[in-house]
């Protein structure tokens, strides 16, 4: 079933009452069927179009549906001739302008995730393959990847990415996220030493401990052999 919002009162659709048979419980009056599916694309008598989205997004998705069919009216009256009325025309630039910025941060996050570390480690898209896309040169895309990174983001991308793992990334802006890497058995560092002040010592995340010294380089190589030794 397709529904439609109580406060459209266009001339395309119009919300009505439809007595159903008591016995059959099917409609008692004829109700205007399309005349031809093409997958998700509905042909009806009257001459109109309609195309179902699909979509799991919740209300992030449904204000672009939304926005997306107000542009259309827009569209299709343009072209038609109407006269538009002060209130549609009001709407039809609010929702549009809306549309825009909403498509702007949808780009650029498309642009960061293009260029995060996919599956095989690597960035999942060059910047010339980015720019084809886009007609830019690679050059300008990687500029707004860099300002992006900087801490530019886009207008609306707190809207974009709300309630998601997204939402966190970028947020300090300068550094690409990576993927978690697993956590090794043998990973050393250089750390002061309680027993001795004045000292350090390496030590490793299974337990192992080095000998303590003045020498933090010295401490460094003593665990760089402990990770690599034959034990580790």
């Amino acid at each position: 079933m397709t529904t439609y919002s109580t406060s459209y009162t266009g001339t395309q659709w119009k919300i009505a009452q439809v007595e159903l048979d008591p016995e059959t419980r099917t409609p008692a009056t004829t109700v205007m069927e399309p005349n031809e599916f093409a997958g998700p694309t509905a042909f009806w008598p009257d001459g109109t179009t309609s195309y179902v989205l699909h979509f799991k997004g919740g209300h992030t998705s449904w204000t672009v549906a939304d926005e997306a069919d107000t542009a259309l009216r827009a569209l299709e009256a343009l072209r038609g001739g109407e006269e538009i009325t002060p209130e549609a025309l009001r709407a039809y630039l609010r929702d549009v302008r809306r549309l825009e910025t909403r498509m702007t941060a949808l780009k650029e996050e498309l642009l960061l995730f293009a260029r995060e570390s996919g599956p095989n480690g690597r960035a999942r898209l060059p910047f010339r393959d980015i720019g084809e896309e886009l007609r830019q040169h690679h050059s300008t895309v990687a500029e707004r990847h860099q300002r992006i990174l900087d801490g530019d983001t886009a207008q609306w991308r707190g809207w974009l990415t709300q309630h998601t793992e997204r939402a966190s990334m970028y947020a300090n802006g300068g550094e690409l996220p990576s993927h978690p890497q697993p956590q090794r058995e043998h990973e050393t560092g250089v750390y002061d030493s309680q027993e001795e002040p004045g000292k350090v010592h390496a030590r490793c995340r299974c337990g192992w401990s080095g000998p303590a010294g003045t020498n933090t380089v010295a401490a460094a190589r003593q665990g760089k052999a402990h990770e690599d030794g034959p034990n580790a």
